[in-house]
C-alpha cells in the first residue's frame, strides 16, 4: 500500500511536467509569428478588380474568447485596384480559426478561418472594400490555411520531444497541448 501511494505521489508530480512539455504557449506562437517573413498574396476578378495586400503584426489569442478557437489580430495593408484607379488602405482584422497539427510535419496548421471584426482606413475607401470582403475573407483564409502557425524547431529537446509523440492538438487558455498517445 505504502508503495502505491508513492507511486501515485511521483505521478501526480510527475504527469502535469509532461503535460506541459506538450504544450506551446501564446507567447510562442507571437514570437514566431513576427519573425516570419512578410505574408502576402493577391486576389481579384479580371476586367474588374485586384487586391494586392501583406498580413502584418499578427497577434493570437488562445483559448480566451472560445474554448476551441484561437482567435488572431493583426494588419492588412493593401492596394485596391479598380478599372484604372488605386486605392491604398490598411484594415485592422480580427479572425478565429481551429488549429490543427500535422505530426508529420511537426507544424500546426489553421482550419475553419473567419473574419470576426474589421475596421479600416482611409474611411473613403471603406464603402468599395465592403463590397470584396467576402472575396478578402477566402483569399486570407486561403493563405493562412497554407501556412504554419508554428513549426516545431527540432533542434530544441522539448520541441523535438514534442514531434516525436504529439498526434493531435487541445486548445487551453494561453497555451496549443498536443497531444501525445503515450499518457
Amino acid at each position: 500500500m505504502k508503495l502505491f501511494r508513492q507511486l501515485v505521489f511521483i505521478l501526480t508530480l510527475c504527469v502535469p511536467m509532461f503535460a506541459q512539455a506538450f504544450s506551446v504557449s501564446e507567447d510562442e506562437i507571437n514570437s514566431y509569428l513576427s519573425k516570419k517573413s512578410e505574408i502576402a498574396d493577391t486576389l481579384g476578378l479580371p476586367g474588374l478588380f485586384s487586391f494586392d495586400y501583406k498580413l502584418q503584426n499578427l497577434h493570437t489569442k488562445i483559448g480566451q474568447n472560445n474554448s476551441e478557437r484561437v482567435e488572431i489580430s493583426g494588419l492588412l495593408d493593401g492596394l485596391l485596384k479598380v478599372k484604372k484607379q488605386e486605392m491604398a488602405g490598411k484594415l485592422n482584422l480580427t479572425i478565429d480559426t481551429i488549429p490543427y497539427y500535422d505530426a508529420e510535419k511537426g507544424a500546426v496548421y489553421l482550419r475553419d478561418i473567419r473574419i470576426l471584426q474589421w475596421s479600416g482606413e482611409p474611411e473613403k475607401y471603406m464603402a468599395q472594400l465592403q463590397t470584396i470582403m467576402p472575396f478578402i475573407n477566402e483569399s486570407v483564409a486561403a493563405l493562412m490555411s497554407t501556412m504554419p502557425i508554428y513549426t516545431l524547431d527540432e533542434s530544441k529537446p522539448k520541441e523535438l520531444l514534442i514531434k516525436k509523440f504529439a498526434k493531435g492538438i487541445r486548445v487551453e487558455e494561453g497555451r496549443l497541448s498536443l497531444d501525445a498517445g503515450v499518457l
